[in-house]
């Protein structure tokens, strides 16, 4: 009895520890009626969510294709965008926020200032130069050292720009020509990652991805065989995740619908999937994507799932329609699209998903107590170096990985094969923490996909 009641409680805190959807109810973001009704795009700006989409909502304030989360109530920009359209894209630059999309106008601007695209000052809507708007939707907004736009157009105003445009903040810059349509730009190794529907970039072949160093666009690893509609980074890994319509890249990596360029060569993620990925973000350390697929590696998880390093994982129960945005807002995961359920709660087109960090730490796989390997973090606590003492039960590559307190990975360090010549034999890693912020880490040791052992790390 004394053996039963100890495993118990070994086993209680990891089914403590929540991991829960959150629904918007009479806060959510929709046309009644509307089965289309969706939200397209998060950005998190100034510690306020902006939230964009096909959606309306009448009341004291009303909102029209875009709104403003504080996480306790929505603000609006003025009445938002008309002409039926959706909002794809939002970013700040020069403390003002771009709006992108397929609308006809914003607020009380007329449709020549701001037919697909206009600019929020906080406090009014103003058009962006003064030549007129693009001639086609604007799906794509990144800021490097300019504001770049990208989209379906063909000129602003009178003046030719083929799919991408720069704004300086006073005028518009011409930058190469794509032969059809950019639907996402991301800043990956300090240079501009343009995804779209496109084969060539003034005359350079670059197969639905290019990349641009300031000068001139590339290839990308041979590119990939259908439509580019997402773009990732993860900061901590240093790699560019892609999501899509896609089956192979260019160097024949056998990758659907999402796949991974680590800057110099294309990677599977988990068999991927059988339909689009919409959007990716990470949250807890962990890879989520949403689309319209209903099937994941070889698991049926629809329209959402996880990736746990090794296999992709349904996010609680889920929801019933399509995902088109994720985005990390204030500790919760926010997730928008074309639903009305998240987790069997009403909640049409956004709700929340929320993971307790120390929940992150916990085996999903049930470590096995008498083989727990050996890890040791001193000096605990410190305002210093650390040394981390460990023994594997496998001659194998292995990773040491800081997470912060919010579950969010903040380091990795790789364990060679040299590090541990033989089954049970100790290894070591020194490591530099005196730079870190002060707080409670954890430190998880990983082998083969498993996490097998994990310590907290207090920086004073």
């Amino acid at each position: 009895m004394k053996r039963i009641f100890f495993f118990l409680i070994l086993l209680t805190p990891y089914f403590c520890y929540p991991q829960v959807w959150k629904s918007f109810g009479a806060d959510s973001l929709y046309v009644p009626g509307n089965p289309n009704s969706h939200v397209s795009e998060f950005k998190v700006i100034n510690n306020k969510l902006y939230v964009g989409g096909a959606f309306t909502k009448s009341g004291i304030l009303n909102y029209s294709g875009i709104a403003v989360w504080d996480s306790l109530q929505w603000d609006s920009l003025q009445s938002g965008v008309y002409g039926g359209g959706d909002v794809f894209s939002i970013c700040s630059f020069q403390n003002k926020k771009y709006i992108g999309g397929s609308f006809f106008r914003a607020g009380n601007l007329t449709e020549f200032n701001s037919h697909y695209f206009a600019c929020w000052n906080d406090t009014v809507w103003q058009s962006v130069g003064s030549i007129g708007s693009p001639n086609g939707p604007v799906e794509a907004l990144s800021y490097k050292d300019m504001l770049y736009i990208g989209g379906g157009f063909g000129y602003i105003g009178s003046t030719y720009f083929e799919c991408i445009a720069a704004w300086d903040g006073v005028q518009w810059h011409n930058v190469n020509n794509f032969d059809g349509t950019i639907s996402a730009f991301e800043i990956y190794n300090n240079e501009l990652y343009a995804g779209g529907f496109f084969t060539s970039v003034s005359g350079t072949p670059a197969y639905f991805i290019a990349r641009y160093d300031g000068a001139q666009w590339h290839d990308v690893g041979g590119g990939l065989d259908g439509y580019v509609k997402f773009l990732k980074v993860d900061t901590v890994e240093n790699v560019l995740y892609v999501g899509g319509a896609f089956f192979n890249t260019g160097d024949s990596t056998n990758v659907r619908f999402i796949a991974k360029w680590d800057g110099s060569h294309w990677h599977d993620v988990g068999g991927g999937f059988n339909r689009d990925v919409e959007a990716i973000d990470i949250y807890r350390g962990q890879l989520y994507a949403g689309g319209y697929f209903d099937t994941a590696g070889t698991q049926h998880i629809p329209y959402l799932a996880k990736f746990n390093g090794n296999n992709w994982e349904q996010v609680g129960s889920g929801v019933d329609n399509a995902v088109f945005a994720i985005a990390e807002y204030k500790d919760d995961l926010y997730v928008g699209g074309q639903f009305k359920h998240a987790g069997g709660l009403v909640s049409p087109c956004i709700a929340k998903w929320y993971i307790h960090p120390d929940s992150v730490f916990i085996d999903n796989g049930e470590l096995k107590m008498e083989n727990v390997p050996e890890l040791k973090v001193y000096p605990n606590p410190t305002n210093g170096n650390i040394i981390v003492e460990f023994i594997l039960p496998q001659r194998a590559k292995a990773f040491l990985k800081i997470y912060n307190s919010k579950g969010e990975l903040f380091r990795k360090f790789v364990i060679s094969e040299n590090e541990n010549l033989s089954a049970g034999q100790a290894g070591k890693k020194d490591i530099e923490a005196s730079k870190w912020a002060k707080g409670v880490y954890y430190c998880v040791l990983e082998q083969k996909g498993k996490r097998l052992a994990w310590k907290k790390i207090v920086i004073e």
